[in-house]
């Protein structure tokens, strides 16, 4: 009877990996860190690689599932709600789980890899699934314009950004993500609408 093999905690090897990404660390060191014996590591892999890319994969999930907790009870409240309860997801998911978030934002692409097309698949996961949610109420314009897909980009790039320096207490975080969804849903309803004819331009800047 063969002998199970052993398991390996996702979180813990994402959190080796996290300073320095893939070519930042051995596997070795990345055992050492994570507190497990160098053959645990590569008990879900035939590489580091590919230990590196299920590490990448599961955090993704594990954000995907958080975004998705905060999307369902603003489902039926408008644009602003709901980019708001996204953005918010995003910076309290950055503080609760630094590691993952530098990982996945900071230190997880690279060029040079047997998994980098696969870890930028993973990666790119987010925006797509925030410009689904954001679809339901910027849906594609007839030329075939997609709004939702650019506000989803900004909105993830804005939240990462804030997300790096984001304040400790709740209520901070909540008003930093109410200001970011009314400037970033302005922005969009300006784009999807479309010029006025004969009015003039406007800058929209966030401040």
């Amino acid at each position: 009877m063969s002998r199970p093999r052993s398991r390996i905690d996702t979180r813990a090897v994402a959190a080796a990996f996290a300073p320095d990404g893939l070519h930042g660390v051995s596997a070795a060191d990345v055992a050492r860190r994570a507190g497990i014996a160098k053959p645990t590591l590569y008990a879900h892999g035939r590489s580091k690689d590919a230990v590196f890319l299920a590490c990448v994969e599961a955090e993704v999930e594990r954000l995907l599932n958080r975004l998705h907790a905060a999307d369902l009870p603003a489902r039926d409240l408008g644009l602003v709600a709901r980019t708001q309860a996204i953005a918010l997801a995003m910076i309290d998911h950055a503080r609760a789980h630094p590691d993952a978030f530098r990982l996945l934002h900071v230190t997880a692409r690279h060029r040079s890899s047997s998994v980098a097309a696969a870890v930028d698949g993973a990666l790119d996961r987010v925006p797509a699934w925030i410009a689904a949610s954001l679809r339901r109420d910027l849906p594609r314009t007839p030329s075939g314009e997609d709004p939702a897909h650019t506000l989803a980009v900004a909105l993830h790039g804005a939240a990462v950004a804030l997300a790096i320096n984001a304040p400790w207490r709740r209520a901070e975080r909540e008003r930093l993500a109410a200001v970011l969804a009314t400037a970033l849903a302005q922005v969009a309803a300006t784009e999807s609408a479309g010029p006025r004819e004969g009015a003039p331009a406007a800058d929209v800047g966030i401040y």
